[in-house]
């Protein structure tokens, strides 16, 4: 990239912050990218933020620095080579009948190592006691424990509570090279622990289990209708049902399942990132059968505006599809993140 490239560059992101919580963003678009040296001569210190601005990303719904709903190779935080960044997030979901809350925290060590901590709540709301009947009523037959049978564990205003730990590796690539389709690589594990032990052994799933994915982001300065855009394609090897939510795997099928994430933004102004998301979910037959079982795609559309360095706000319309036998789970979600 040459010295009126970058400034181009920079010019477009200055004052952009993403890392965090779900947000929904390819404003992350940017995020976590290697820059060259003589763009980061500030904040020499281990916890400086050497790093431009708009490079630090958001974080997506499992903690890992990217857009709301998929990882991207992007590193979270803005420390450069041999220092460490950090991110903090919070991210609210709301569908007509169901809540979800979001608390992360991650670090960036030597723009090559990311660690991440989230803490996800799921609230059911008055949803619990309907699933209960809509699983009665449909259900050939209650085995003992199950969501149906007397005593069952999903009642009145049930909360699933999932904490995440997740680390990625940035391989090789520098998602802002000009002149090549090469991206920029990174490789990630998350496990997760579902605090609800006895609902995930009603459901036949198991409380904790990991996930892994390979990813792929590539930014163009003189993108999409002239704008700097970001495209992010990864693979997730999980076994995972609703992220997690549900626990992992089922009694006839614990295989792990290759599924394919997209996420595409661009920036319409230094401020402000409109983008798109799509990630597919495995489907893993339940112990009540497709009612529970059943589950669609999630896809967002959003918007991301970034005022300065150190906080990014996100709006989004998430559509999840069928939640726990409810179909058309659709609604908002909002993203407030945090770099220091």
């Amino acid at each position: 990239m040459n010295h009126k490239g970058l400034q181009r560059f920079l010019g477009a992101i200055r004052g952009v912050l993403l890392p965090g919580g779900v947000a929904i963003g390819c404003a992350a678009a940017l995020l976590g990218m290697p820059l060259s040296a003589q763009a980061a001569t500030k904040d020499a210190g281990l916890f400086g933020q050497s790093r431009p601005a708009g490079t630090g990303g958001i974080t997506s719904i499992s903690g890992a620095a990217g857009g709301g709903l998929v990882p991207w190779a992007l590193i979270a935080g803005y420390g450069g080579p041999g220092q460490v960044g950090f991110t903090a997030s919070y991210t609210h979901a709301s569908t007509a009948d169901f809540n979800a809350n979001g608390y992360g925290v991650a670090a960036g060590i030597d723009n090559r190592v990311e660690v991440s901590l989230t803490q996800q709540n799921f609230d059911l709301g008055n949803t619990g006691p309907y699933l209960a009947g809509v699983l009665a009523g449909t259900a050939p037959s209650c085995p003992p424990g199950s969501l149906c049978a007397p005593g069952a564990v999903l009642a009145d205003n049930t909360a699933i509570n999932q904490d995440i730990i997740g680390v990625k590796v940035r391989v090789f690539g520098n998602a802002l090279v000009q002149g090549t389709w090469m991206p920029q690589v990174a490789v990630g594990a998350e496990y997760h622990h579902n605090e609800d032990g006895a609902l995930m052994k009603d459901l036949g799933a198991s409380a904790s289990g990991g996930s892994y994915y390979l990813a792929l982001t590539k930014v163009w300065l003189k993108g999409l209708l002239g704008h700097v855009t970001l495209l992010d394609v990864t693979v997730d090897a999980t076994r995972a049902n609703y992220n997690g939510l549900f626990g992992f795997g089922g009694p006839t099928d614990n295989r792990y399942h290759y599924e394919p994430e997209v996420s595409a933004g661009v920036f319409l102004d230094p401020h402000v990132v409109v983008g798109g998301e799509y990630r597919a979910m495995p489907q893993n037959e339940l112990a009540l059968g497709p009612a529970v079982s059943q589950s669609n795609a999630w896809k967002d559309v959003f918007m991301a505006y970034i005022p300065n360095k150190n906080v990014s706000l996100t709006l989004a319309y998430a559509m999840l599809g069928h939640i726990a036998s409810i179909p058309n789970s659709n609604g908002l979600y909002t993203s407030v993140t945090a770099s220091f």
